[in-house]
């Protein structure tokens, strides 16, 4: 019998900027359980291997052209011994040393809770527009939100945009029941794992918390053309799953794009002490709301095309 209580799983390639900060805090996290760190590579090339060495993890290696989300994921977890699995990216840096605590009490208060996802602050050295742009997401509001579908009616009349934060999840810094992760693994995806997995343990009558009092540094300096990407992908796995489509024409995408910019002006002016913009980032704002608005038609367009059952 395994005397771990929790697995903190962690894929990583290539993520030296911010692994040695993360293990660190993982294994300073005040806790009274014990716990273990499974870590699978797939592939580093830079000092990845040397800093995971300097600390008491488990690794385990496999191939770049193997990795895929959903199923590396199932992997590291299949190899970890505890009753809550925590599950991190090599980017997510915990804020404290009671972000794991607050994460299981969770789950070991509910039996019928699957999973719970920590809240996202930017790392300190984004720039203003990444710090605007990550407000923006799920995973920065402040109040704890728990998702169980106690009616089915009552689930099946939301809207897509209400399912998809009804069903929000991000394993970025999350914690899973092994238990049910046994009943529901991970799909076999490039992208949205997590929100596909917790769209389906909500529909078996599981439940889904967003514990904000956990908290974790993360967040993407994009390029202009690797936003417009992370739009588009993200727009064809909103739309398999909840058939979202807000930029369904010619006249949407302009009139979306003239919304966003001016949107994405306003916050940052309003949030200038928060933010602290330069003169380059409110000159690429319009650059980066128009792409953005782009990657969600074109991500749409793109799946119709490969599904030719795709929704009228």
């Amino acid at each position: 019998m395994s005397n771990i209580d929790i697995s903190v799983v962690v894929p990583v390639k290539n993520g030296q900027r911010y692994l040695d900060p993360l293990l660190k805090e993982v294994f300073s996290q005040e806790i009274d359980a014990n716990f273990e760190v499974v870590i699978v590579d797939s592939g580093s090339t830079d000092n990845t291997l040397n800093i995971i060495k300097r600390y008491p993890a488990s690794l385990y290696e496999i191939r770049g052209t193997e990795f895929n989300h959903g199923l590396t994921r199932n992997l590291a977890i299949s190899k970890a011994q505890g009753k809550y699995v925590v599950l991190m990216t090599q980017d997510a840096v915990p804020y404290d040393n009671q972000w794991m605590r607050r994460l299981v009490d969770n789950l070991a208060s509910d039996e019928r809770l699957a999973g719970v996802y920590s809240r996202h602050i930017p790392h300190k050295d984004s720039c203003a527009l990444t710090k605007m742009i990550e407000k923006n997401f799920f995973t920065s509001e402040a109040g704890r939100r728990e998702s169980r579908i106690t009616g089915r009616q009552d689930y099946n009349r939301l809207t897509p945009q209400e399912k998809h934060r009804f069903c929000s999840f991000d394993n970025v810094s999350a914690c899973i029941r092994k238990s049910i992760w046994q009943e529901i693994a991970f799909p076999e995806t490039d992208f949205a794992e997590d929100l596909e997995w917790s769209k389906k343990v909500l529909e078996a009558g599981y439940g889904i918390v967003f514990e904000p009092d956990s908290v974790v540094y993360h967040s993407h300096d994009f390029s202009i053309s690797g936003w417009y990407n992370r739009n588009r992908i993200n727009s064809k796995k909103l739309y398999s799953l909840f058939g979202i489509n807000n930029v369904s024409n010619f006249f949407k995408l302009a009139l979306f794009s003239i919304f966003r910019t001016g949107r994405d002006f306003y916050q940052l002016l309003k949030g200038q002490k928060q933010f602290n913009p330069v003169f380059s980032d409110m000159c690429l704002v319009p650059f980066f709301s128009v792409s953005g608005i782009l990657g969600q038609y074109k991500g749409v367009k793109e799946y119709k095309h490969e599904n030719t059952s795709g929704r009228p």
